[in-house]
């Protein structure tokens, strides 16, 4: 099941500014690039998995859908007006699924109560 086209991230602009602007968070298995976006519309996600950190095809389209899941079932983990960049980890593949819910689940709650106290 793919993700809506307005809660993706698709251009490089939005990359960039996201990078440059933007907090990082590390989760373990992944990083977290995020920061309340101007717009107000429904929270945005992208996914980025470097061919140095998985090598083999397999494992990057794997550990894409992996972390694609994740947001699509927790997708209200992170408010609207949010945009979210996850950069895969090696360590990712070698987690269940189960327990990247809930590392993903304690990070998106992380963030939000500190956007929420600045």
């Amino acid at each position: 099941m793919r993700l809506p086209r307005e809660r993706r991230i698709r251009a490089s602009a939005d990359f960039n500014r996201l990078r440059q602007e933007g907090s990082r968070l590390d989760c373990g298995p992944f990083l977290l690039n995020f920061r309340p976006s101007e717009v107000k519309g429904p929270s945005r996600f992208a996914v980025i998995a470097a061919k140095k950190s998985l090598p083999l095809a397999v494992d990057r389209n794997r550990a894409k859908r992996l972390a694609r899941e994740l947001f699509r079932t927790d997708a209200s983990a992170f408010p609207a007006g949010w945009e979210v960049v996850l950069v895969i980890r090696s360590g990712m593949l070698r987690r269940s699924l189960a327990e990247l819910r809930k590392v993903f689940a304690l990070s998106a709650a992380k963030v939000v109560a500190a956007a929420a106290q600045s």
